[in-house]
């Protein structure tokens, strides 16, 4: 008996049917690697895929504005209250029209975050107002 508390304590137990895990075999540990994992997949996509989706008149613009654009983003599908809820974080909804929504005065840096949303197709300069 005294053999075996010492083994206990110690950490070396002789008997062969005993495996001690190892930290990374736990199933918690696992779980939480893997949806590090899909995080950094998710996220790691939109900043890749991102820049893309920028129009070239788009980017022209943006290099040569002081601080805000305004864009027409097109989505892959129409709008709902959660995306114009996106879209009037970052800027002044000017209205809808199918799967395209114009927004003013956004900032590049906001541009450059709708970007990288899954769910946004495209970005384009909006048509001048102006006669």
């Amino acid at each position: 008996m005294a053999e075996t508390e010492t083994q206990i304590k110690t950490g070396v137990v002789s008997d062969a049917s005993f495996r001690r895990s190892r930290w990374y075999h736990r199933r918690d540990v696992r779980f939480v690697f893997i949806i590090v994992v899909l995080l950094v997949i998710y996220h790691g996509h939109g900043f890749i895929s991102g820049p893309e989706k920028i129009t070239p008149s788009l980017a022209a613009a943006m290099r040569q504005a002081d601080d805000r654009v305004n864009i027409e983003v097109r989505a892959k599908f129409p709008p709902e209250a959660f995306h114009l809820g996106v879209f009037q974080k970052v800027g002044v909804v000017r209205g809808s029209k199918g799967n395209v929504t114009t927004l003013f005065r956004v900032k590049k840096s906001d541009v450059h975050s709708l970007s990288r949303k899954y769910w946004i197709v495209a970005i384009d300069l909006a048509p001048s107002t102006q006669p």
